[in-house]
């Protein structure tokens, strides 16, 4: 056995680290002798761990360095290059993928296409007066061919990370689409049963549960219920929605216990993994389905060579084999709320457990145990939410508590009606009832803890110091709770000090000590001067409030001291400019009295804004 504990989390580490500089997310400039010198430190943290372990494979841990770095580096090119005189191309290939639509209604295709004699894939957002398209379909486009842009803002939407990590290589919008023939292969055989089980749901269930257990089963979001999203998401369980860990072990589980009540054990264990990777196929092999299945699949694969499974281990093994197929998934926000869940209940479960039994809840057995587990995988992400989305639910830990028993029976009460309605409707109509009320009883769950005071907290977010001290938080938390007595009194001290400087940087985020200015590339040219705690926003009114208050979140500035409007309004920008009044006290307008529109005065009396006129 190794004497370096846990050597494939020391792998990752470099390896992440690695990806990290490679993608020239630090804040400094990367040449080729800041990489040769960044290996060479890692060769040297090798030799460290080597002096104190004896054993010459940590030396290994530099290569996973290096591999993070040159993966890092090549996924970062565009891969096309598109010329600016190219305004508008025709493109011919073959449909890999349908997703969902966009919220304008556009339905999102990937084409597999050859473009100045390359392969590439294009992500085609389809308007709907287009003709559909199926996956295996010959089609032809007509439209703009471009390349993948960065976040024009703090905080924005950056399509080049998140479309790399689906292996897109650029974006086109067809005004015009020929769709020729469809060839049969084995994507499209799978796809039609995906197909055949939705339109069971669909014919078994009402609209708004299709749509959820069409989303938990299959992967299918699309007919999801916006309204009925939004209230899983205040009460912090929209993450039932997807195919995560705990769906995929539950199902797996579940077919081996079936078939190995038919054949061998370790022939069961085998099936179940192939019927596991068609599954994971079939729905569309998102990055929780195939972390999920390749855990899984560790597990049954350690009953079929008899061998002892530990969860750490496999959730690093899979960690690291994702990372060097895509680097770019390590900024992907479902790949990190996927893997931060798994490691927060692996090493947060017992810490907590420990406290709950210090603190004496009266609560035993099994309910404490699940308590723990759902704080563990929720504090977890609490870091990764607060980073990206700016909020945190704030009662998702007993939210969890209550809707964790039932999913064991809605996700196999789903795949049997889904099933079972291929071949006898009546019979799914019975276990889809059960689906039914299971919903029912969580969309009750949602409701309830959506209404209470403060069911989401704005926190803001964006800083990576943050996010570090957040993690580095429970890490130490982690390490004092596995001490016990004086050596518990001896380590709280460093939990004591981890929470001050989380504190410290939070505050140094939302109230920085020297003034910023922050032009946001908007259509308005909106400007953000912030020093100390006062903000104020200045800007043309013409566009991009979006972008202003998502910035605003990620800054945690509930309300700004004062919005200036430098030009003249337009009756059309008076819709876009009402959801800004909610969040200043004092709004500059050029004009008079008497040119303020109604309804732009009603706003500004309903939220209490003091207006002055210049």
């Amino acid at each position: 056995m190794s004497p370096v504990k846990r050597p494939v989390l020391w792998a990752l580490g470099f390896l992440i680290t690695g990806v990290m500089a490679g993608t020239n997310v630090f804040p400094v400039p990367f040449s080729p002798l800041v990489y040769v010198m960044l290996i060479l430190f890692g060769v040297c943290v090798c030799g460290a761990l080597h002096k104190r372990y004896r054993y010459w494979p940590v030396f290994l841990f530099a290569l996973f360095l290096l591999a993070g770095v040159l993966r890092g580096v090549s996924r970062m090119e565009t891969g096309i290059f598109i010329p600016e005189s190219e305004t508008e191309i025709s493109l011919y290939g073959r449909v890999s993928d349908t997703g969902g639509l966009t919220a304008g209604g556009n339905r999102r295709v990937v084409v597999r296409a050859v473009y100045q004699g390359e392969p590439i894939r294009v992500m085609a957002y389809l308007q709907p007066h287009l003709p559909t398209v199926e996956i295996g379909q010959e089609i032809r486009m007509t439209g703009e061919l471009l390349p993948l842009t960065r976040a024009a803002n703090p905080g924005g939407y950056d399509a080049f990370l998140h479309l790399r990590t689906q292996k897109i290589d650029a974006i086109i919008r067809p005004t015009e689409v020929v769709a020729g023939d469809v060839h049969r292969n084995f994507n499209t055989a799978i796809r039609y049963v995906r197909d055949r089980i939705a339109a069971v749901f669909d014919s078994v269930l009402p609209h708004r549960e299709a749509g959820i257990i069409r989303s938990m089963v299959l992967g299918d979001r699309e007919a999801l219920d916006r309204d009925l999203t939004e209230i899983y998401r205040v009460a912090g369980i929209r993450h039932i929605l997807s195919i995560s860990g705990l769906h995929i072990t539950v199902l797996m589980l579940a077919v081996n216990a079936v078939l190995g009540k038919l054949i061998h054990p370790r022939k069961a264990g085998v099936a179940t993994l192939i019927i596991m990777v068609l599954y994971c196929l079939m729905t569309g092999a998102a990055t929780a389905t195939v972390r999920a299945v390749f855990m899984g699949g560790a597990l049954v694969f350690a009953k079929v060579l008899y061998r002892d499974y530990n969860l750490l281990t496999g959730i690093s093994w899979a960690c690291a084999a994702l990372v060097l197929y895509e680097p770019l998934m390590v900024y992907n926000v479902g790949f990190q709320l996927s893997f931060g869940a798994v490691y927060g209940i692996t090493l947060l479960t017992d810490p907590i457990e420990r406290l709950l039994v210090w603190v004496r809840l009266p609560a035993y057995g099994k309910f404490r145990n699940g308590l723990a587990v759902s704080m563990a995988a929720t504090f977890s992400t609490y870091v990764i939410l607060a980073h990206h989305f700016y909020e945190i639910p704030l009662y998702s830990i007993f939210a969890n508590v209550i809707i964790i028993p039932f999913v064991v029976a809605l996700l196999v009460t789903g795949v049997v009606t889904g099933l079972v309605g291929l071949v006898w409707q009546p019979a799914a109509a019975v276990t889809g009832s059960v689906v039914f009320y299971i919903l029912q009883l969580y969309e009750w769950v949602g409701r309830f803890f959506g209404a209470l005071p403060f069911a989401v907290v704005r926190t803001g977010g964006g800083s990576v110091f943050v996010s570090l001290a957040g993690l580095a938080v429970l890490l130490i938390f982690a390490y004092v709770m596995n001490g016990f007595g004086t050596e518990l009194k001896r380590r709280m001290p460093l939990l004591l000090f981890g929470i001050a400087a989380l504190m410290l940087c939070v505050y140094l985020r939302d109230f920085p000590i020297r003034p910023q200015t922050t032009e946001l590339d908007t259509l308005g040219n909106y400007t953000v001067h912030r020093r100390h705690n006062r903000v104020t926003v200045s800007g043309t009114g013409r566009g991009g409030e979006n972008e202003l208050l998502r910035y605003l979140d990620m800054r945690n500035v509930n309300r700004a001291c004062a919005l200036v409007i430098t030009d003249w309004l337009r009756p059309q920008d008076i819709a876009r400019i009402l959801p800004v009044l909610g969040r200043v006290r004092v709004l500059y307008l050029p004009g008079n009295e008497r040119l303020l529109p109604e309804a732009l005065a009603k706003a500004v009396e309903a939220n209490g804004i003091t207006v002055i006129f210049y």
